[in-house]
Order: C-alpha cells, then structure tokens, then sequence
C-alpha cells in the first residue's frame, strides 16, 4: 500500500508561468498563470493583460479555471467602440470584461447563477431555485458581432431532496452601444 508519507516526493504541485495568445484584433494576450494541484483538481489562476500594436500594455483583470485547464484560444473581440473578453470565474460562472477606449478601463461583470437570479427579468419567472447547490452553473456559449452574449444557466428547484429536478435556460445579455453595460435582455427555453 502507498501513502503520501511514503513518497518523498510532494503530492501538491505549485507553478507560475506566463504565455502570450496572438489576438486577431492585433496586440496580444498576456496570462500569468498560477498553477496548483492537489488529489482532488488542479486549478489555474490567471492575471490577463492586453498588449496592443503600440506596445501599449493595459491590465485587464483575473480569471480562474476550475480542474480544467485553460483554453489556448482565448480571445478580445470588438463590438462598435467597446473591447470584450470573456473568461473562467470558476466551476460555476464566468466573466466579461468590456474596454472602454475613452474613459481606457476594462469593466468586469460576473455572470452567475447569484447575478442571473438577482435581476428583474429573472425575477418575474417567479422559479423557486437553489442557487448554493452545486449543480447551479452558468456559462457563456456564444459572443456574436452584434453585441449579445448567450448564457447557458443549468438551475436547481428548490425542492431536491431525495431526488432533485434541474432546469436549462438561454439568458440573453447585450451590450448596450451608448454605455457598454451588460443588460440582460431575454430568456428562453422551458
């Protein structure tokens, strides 16, 4: 039988490294990447920066991927005057930064299953869910040219025990053109 006091060697691994991702609206994408495993996952965390043609480098913030490693596709996209990146918050959401050329800052919003229930347009479904459970997970699918980003939100009726009932929706957020807010403006499926 072999225990972790056997090996001389750790079973917790721990590295910092940095790699670049050419973007295909120029510049590139610089991640500083934190590495850490143990028996049960191995998480990355991640400090992204954006270094665009002029050499100019703009931090853009954190992102974290939760036992799966990061993709290596990751990339900004351009919507009318505003920058977007979506990345890994974790096992249950993700993040949208959106670049505001004039004012030069990156804003983050967090879409997750805490940030879906909170608005009004979630709200009057009137679903009883249990947010702390761990099957409540949202991801963004699809960024498009004009502006929306789709969700995919996988929820917990309230009710689960013994046996619990999930539920599938498509949250629908856009960028608004005049302000760069994230509004949540549809949601379908059943």
């Amino acid at each position: 039988m072999f225990s972790c006091k056997d090996s001389k060697e750790s079973v917790f691994t721990e590295k910092t490294y940095q790699d670049t991702i050419i973007q295909n609206i120029g510049g590139v994408l610089i991640r500083e990447i934190h590495y850490s495993d143990d028996f049960t996952s191995a998480d990355y965390d991640i400090k992204y920066s954006y270094k665009n043609n002029r050499d100019i480098i703009q931090v853009i913030g954190n992102g974290s991927y939760y036992s799966q490693q990061p993709p290596d596709d990751e990339q900004l996209m351009r919507f009318d005057k505003w920058t977007l990146f979506k990345t890994s918050a974790g096992r249950d959401k993700d993040i949208i930064f959106i670049y505001d050329s004039i004012s030069k800052n990156w804003t983050e919003y967090e879409v997750s299953p805490e940030t879906i229930e909170s608005e009004e347009l979630w709200r009057v479904q009137n679903l009883k869910t249990r947010i702390d459970n761990w099957d409540a997970v949202s991801k963004v699918t699809k960024i498009d040219s004009n502006g929306n980003i789709t969700v995919f939100y996988t929820f917990v009726n309230e009710k689960f025990i013994p046996f619990f009932k999930t539920g599938k929706r498509n949250v629908i957020y856009s960028i608004n053109k005049e302000t760069g807010r994230l509004e949540m403006t549809k949601i379908t499926g059943s």
